[in-house]
């Protein structure tokens, strides 16, 4: 190993303690005590946060802040990490954005040239097709530090043009075609329900109720069926699966049963609108539903829209 890759490592291995002392340096490192000690002053004059602590046992203290201690990364990890950040710009909302301009901006000074004109490259052929909504999503960053500190969050939230309020903490973010989901632990009802993250309005962190381990809360997740739920069996064609693969959630499953599709799963009460207007995107592509009042509550819809189609104003 050379200096340059010890003290890469010694970057890391230092990072993850309080205290450190010449000996751990000397034995991990199989260096000798000055050059230990030179090491060291080169983690100094790289930005790391270390004062020495004097006397008979004295070590060397490494004090803790918000920056992180410098890494040497190849040139072919800065294109994986200059990917990675491609990927994310092509969402409308992001919890990082202010950061990723910062980090380009930090890749334009340190990359060598040769590296920039293929990254330039990059840009001109890589293309993330995400459906960019025109909905924002400005919390993503304060949810993402709720899941990390297992707060409790007094959230505000628009359902149906109207603000409702409801106290629980983060679990899980994701994303569908562009859109933000939270999934979110009513701590009052004591059920999850997943949000759509443009849709809150505020959140403000609580002490006043205890929260739950993050653990726990998954573990709660996996129990998202509700007493008198509905199950369901859908049979579809090959263009249906390919819908099914587009978007489905996790109380869906689908298998192949000869050259066609059956899609199982369930709904909980009050969820019938969100299941019915899911499977009417199948289309033609639908060979059966059932239960019965499923597909009842799929016509209703299409009927409910022909005579709104039929009440429009022709010119």
């Amino acid at each position: 190993m050379n200096k340059a890759e010890r003290l890469n490592d010694m970057l890391q291995f230092i990072n993850g303690k309080k205290t450190f002392n010449l000996k751990d340096i000397m034995e991990r490192y199989r260096i000798s005590k000055s050059t230990a000690i030179r090491d060291i002053q080169s983690l100094e004059r790289l930005g790391m946060p270390i004062y020495t602590e004097q006397g008979r046992h004295g070590k060397y203290v490494v004090l803790d802040n918000r920056i992180l201690n410098p890494i040497i990364f190849n040139v072919d990890e800065m294109y994986a990490l200059y990917f990675a950040m491609q990927t994310l710009s092509a969402y409308k909302s992001n919890p990082f954005e202010y950061e990723m301009l910062k980090l380009e901006e930090k890749f334009n000074k340190v990359l060598p040239n040769q590296a920039k004109v293929r990254i330039e490259r990059m840009k001109q052929f890589l293309q993330f097709e995400v459906t960019n909504h025109s909905n924002v999503s400005p919390h993503l960053r304060a949810i993402i530090e709720g899941i990390i500190e297992e707060s409790v969050y007094l959230v505000s939230y628009c359902k149906q043009k109207a603000a409702i309020q409801m106290t629980g903490q983060f679990m899980r973010l994701s994303s569908k075609f562009g859109q933000w989901y939270a999934t979110f632990y009513l701590i009052d009802k004591k059920k999850v329900q997943v949000l759509r993250c443009d849709k809150i309005i505020s959140l403000v962190s609580t002490d006043n109720r205890s929260s739950m381990k993050l653990e726990e809360l998954h573990s709660l997740e996996q129990h998202h069926k509700q007493a008198g739920a509905t199950s369901f069996s859908v049979m579809v064609t090959e263009q249906g699966k390919d819908v099914y693969d587009k978007e489905h959630y996790p109380s869906m499953s689908i298998e192949a049963v000869g050259s066609e599709y059956l899609i199982t799963g369930y709904y909980n009460e009050g969820e019938e609108e969100f299941i019915s207007s899911y499977f009417l995107r199948y289309g033609k592509s639908l060979i059966s539903v059932h239960p019965a009042k499923l597909q009842e509550l799929m016509k209703d819809k299409l009927l409910s829209t022909l005579k709104h189609l039929d009440g429009m104003h022709v010119e």
